[in-house]
């Protein structure tokens, strides 16, 4: 028995080897049993991302589960929710959709807007929701979490652990197993479009079923993936990943690796969710673990002051003739800057896109003019 122990452990050591580089934690286990094949500073705090909106979804179950709410019910999406920065659907204020549809686009497409619109939905207002995704969070067990907002952007407030994501992800299938269809969805019809999925696993994994992506600047990329094969539902935690496909290249490594533990029917590790030995930190120590840093270094650097006090802005970017596509992008762009520069830029993109359109309307009223 021994002798088989230090082969798998031998095999997975070269087979962790093999991987790319680790920029933050892992963990790698079966959602069955609970049974945890890997893990990497399963305990070690990071930014959630928009791995945020699985609680903000859990929460909207709860309240269809209690009947508070129904998938049919209507929302509508509220000024400060229309508001909020990419990636967002950008529905516009005042539109309406129903929850099913607004969970769709909270789970496919990750759209801040509508995380607070639901938010505003269920609770009555973000902060009052956040209250509830804590308290939630407390209930299940995860100690380490703790939340500032309903969609995941960023803020000194905000992390979880690897541990912690896979306890709320246990609590989805184990309480709303009914919904686990949503994270499966490659697309689906909101608001008169269609939206996608941007989860790999779900497109490129061999029984890819689930559940979330997120990225922000200081989080990385971060996902948790899940496949079933031959009856085994495996969960891949990734968290911190340089590029997407960083973040898929390693996620696929680690589901197709514990798969093929599993197919070997070898002795395991006996360690699971509940028995893997805790790295205990002081909620102090959150922002010297390297979160610090990875925050700051993403802020948008305030501009220098002129003599006058005024920041001293970088040219706004030029809108070419004959590009209303482009130009409407750069103006988005520039809006979603939340720097003192962006009235500057902005005052300087507006009157050449004015002068653009009145341009396609002379144009337009040329070939429509009558011969």
């Amino acid at each position: 028995m021994l002798g088989v122990v230090r082969s798998i452990f031998l095999a997975v050591a070269c087979w962790l080897a093999s991987l790319p580089a680790v920029a933050g934690p892992a963990l790698l286990y079966d959602a069955g049993t609970g049974q945890v094949l890997f893990a990497e500073a399963p305990d070690h705090p990071w930014f959630p991302a928009s791995l945020a909106k699985m609680m903000t979804a859990y929460v909207v179950f709860d309240t269809w589960k209690a009947g508070k709410v129904e998938r049919t019910d209507k929302l509508t999406i509220s000024v400060r929710a229309n508001s909020r920065p990419r990636m967002r659907l950008g529905l516009g204020a005042g539109k309406v959709i129903t929850f099913d549809e607004a969970m769709a686009a909270l789970i496919l497409f990750s759209a801040n807007d509508i995380a607070v619109a639901l938010a505003e939905a269920v609770a009555g207002s973000e902060p009052q929701f956040v209250v509830e995704m804590n308290a939630t969070a407390a209930r299940l067990g995860m100690a380490s979490t703790r939340f500032i907002n309903a969609n995941g952007l960023p803020g000194e407030g905000q992390y979880s652990t690897a541990r912690d994501l896979a306890t709320l992800t246990q609590a989805i299938l184990r309480d709303f197993p009914e919904h686990a269809g949503l994270f499966a969805l490659k697309s689906a019809p909101v608001g008169g479009r269609t939206v996608s999925t941007h989860n790999p696993v779900l497109i490129r994994v061999p029984g890819g079923n689930g559940m979330k992506t997120g990225f922000t600047c200081s989080a990385g990329y971060n996902i948790v993936g899940s496949a079933t094969r031959e009856g085994s539902t495996l969960v891949a935690i990734v968290l911190g990943e340089a590029t997407p496909a960083k973040r898929e290249t390693r996620t696929k490594a680690l589901l197709e690796q514990g798969f093929r533990m599993l197919a070997s029917k070898e002795t395991l590790p006996s360690t699971t969710l509940d028995t893997i030995p805790v790295e205990p930190f002081e909620a102090e120590q959150v922002w010297a673990a390297n979160l610090t840093k990875r925050f700051k270094d993403c802020q948008p650097r305030e501009p220098e002051l002129d003599a006058d006090g005024n920041p001293v802005c970088p040219p706004a970017k030029e809108i070419r003739p004959g590009r209303p596509v482009r130009s409407a992008k750069v103006i988005r762009q520039e809006a979603d800057k939340p720097t003192k520069c962006a009235p500057a830029i902005m005052a300087k993109l507006k009157p050449s896109l004015q002068q653009q359109k009145k341009s396609a309307k002379r144009a337009a009223a040329r070939v429509t003019a009558p011969d």
